[in-house]
């Protein structure tokens, strides 16, 4: 049976698409037409467990169980598709790549330049946010100094671990999202931490940066943190702000844009395949402009190629991680046609050690090392991994999206297409100014 990988979520350092282990077999995603459902379930004895209430029983996307699966379920007409729900769970970075940060905590964190607050489009963030070497090579700077392309009017769903719905830098820009987890409204990854502990982090918003110090969070990633937040943050689930740092990269490119926060995996790195399917169902049927996906699978599974196709057939430009597995390997999401794999690439132009490589595993790639991000409690964190890369083309669609509006999936692709060569890593590293400027607005940068 294919396994399922998801990037290691958390802070993300080399954050290796982890091995991992399947916790039962008894459930299943079954996709039918929502009229035959208990006709189904009934010829073949499974027993419906759809409770969601996000809507994605209307596109025939149930939740199903069985003692023992039904041969003859394959044959019968009124099923499309029928597969194990693969619950997973992250085995301790298992991965096929060696992970170390060669760019040490020291030289990314300890030598910024000093702290200080600044205002970013009406939010107070944190100065080496804004102008880090990953917003340099790209060329954000340029992008903003010449030109009114911000993500304003375009909505950026992100599939991840959910956001902190308190953060200074988001908390603006941020619409309803759903937590499927949970199967409740929003999708905050508070949710994932003892409720002392989330309401300690939360009141640490006013010393954002005083006494401002590194943190090693864990072998992988490092945190920029508050005084007042270091004592509370150990031990917290292994891949807790994960998804609000995935949110801030997107926030990062595109700050004019609204980010819909889709929480389909538990703080500690879980998930299942049926909370990423109603995932992508739910920002389609929702406002979403652009998705933005860091986790994978090894192998195609038909229900998250049908979820794909659906958003596609809705106009959505699709992004994903294309993994940190070391190899021209091709993974899912990220490898389905019309969908742009994104792989990582260094603050020098390299291509990362972990990164997955070659034409058929990477459309195009983005900064991937030592990336610096927002954090749960007003904080910041460093990050390694193609889950940082993607979350960056995504705000560059919005870009795009925001000076073409009625531009297809396909048309954005070849915009992003154009970029900075480097070998092995598709079209090659984003470059904003290249994209914006060969979609007929005008000069956009100098």
């Amino acid at each position: 049976m294919p396994q399922f990988k998801v990037l290691k979520s958390v802070f993300c350092a080399v954050i290796l698409l982890s091995s991992v282990f399947l916790l039962g077999q008894d459930k299943y995603v079954l996709v039918t037409k929502p009229s035959s459902v208990n006709d189904v379930c009934s010829r073949h004895g499974l027993t419906n467990l759809s409770q969601s209430t996000s809507g994605s029983s209307s596109h025939g996307i149930f939740l199903v169980s069985s003692s023992s699966v039904d041969p003859t379920i394959s044959s019968d007409s009124s099923v499309q598709s029928f597969e194990s729900n693969r619950s997973l769970g992250v085995a301790e970075l298992s991965g096929t790549t060696e992970a170390t940060l060669v760019q040490s905590t020291t030289t990314i964190l300890d030598q910024l330049p000093g702290r200080a607050i600044v205002t970013y489009f009406g939010s107070a963030v944190a100065n080496y946010y804004v102008t880090q070497t990953a917003t340099s090579i790209a060329r954000l700077a340029d992008v903003q100094s010449t030109s009114n392309w911000n993500g304003s009017g375009i909505t950026v769903a992100v599939i991840d671990t959910g956001v902190d719905p308190n953060h200074p830098a988001l908390s603006g820009v941020l619409v309803p999202g759903f937590d499927f987890v949970h199967n409740t409204p929003g999708a905050s990854e508070l949710v994932d931490l003892d409720p002392a502990v989330a309401a300690a982090l939360t009141q640490s918003t006013t010393t954002i940066l005083d006494g401002g110090n590194v943190y090693q969070m864990n072998s992988f990633t490092a945190a920029i943190l508050s005084q007042s937040t270091t004592t509370i943050l150990d031990g917290p689930p292994s891949s807790f702000g994960h998804g609000t740092m995935t949110a801030g990269l997107v926030h990062l490119i595109a700050p004019g844009a609204k980010i819909m926060p889709l929480k389909a995996f538990s703080g500690d790195g879980t998930s299942e395949l049926f909370n990423i399917v109603q995932a992508i169902y739910y920002a389609a049927d929702n406002g979403a402009n652009v998705i933005s996906m860091s986790f994978e699978l090894e192998q195609s599974s038909p229900a998250l190629q049908d979820a794909i196709q659906y958003a596609l057939s809705k106009n959505i430009t699709l992004v994903a991680a294309s993994g940190n597995d070391a190899g021209q390997i091709l993974v899912y999401p990220a490898g389905y046609n019309s969908v742009i794999g994104v792989g990582a690439t260094s603050n020098t132009d390299g291509k990362s050690s972990f990164t997955n490589f070659g034409t058929n595993a990477v459309f195009v790639a983005a900064p991937g090392e030592g990336v610096i991000t927002t954090y749960p409690g007003a904080n910041y964190a460093a990050g390694w991994g193609t889950s940082f890369s993607a979350p960056m083309v995504a705000g560059e669609a919005a870009l795009i999206l925001q000076a073409r509006p009625g531009y297809h999936p396909g048309d954005v692709s070849n915009a992003v297409s154009r970029a900075f060569q480097v070998p092995q890593m598709g079209h090659g590293r984003i470059d904003l100014c290249q994209a914006l400027s060969s979609i007929g607005v005008g000069k956009v940068c100098p």
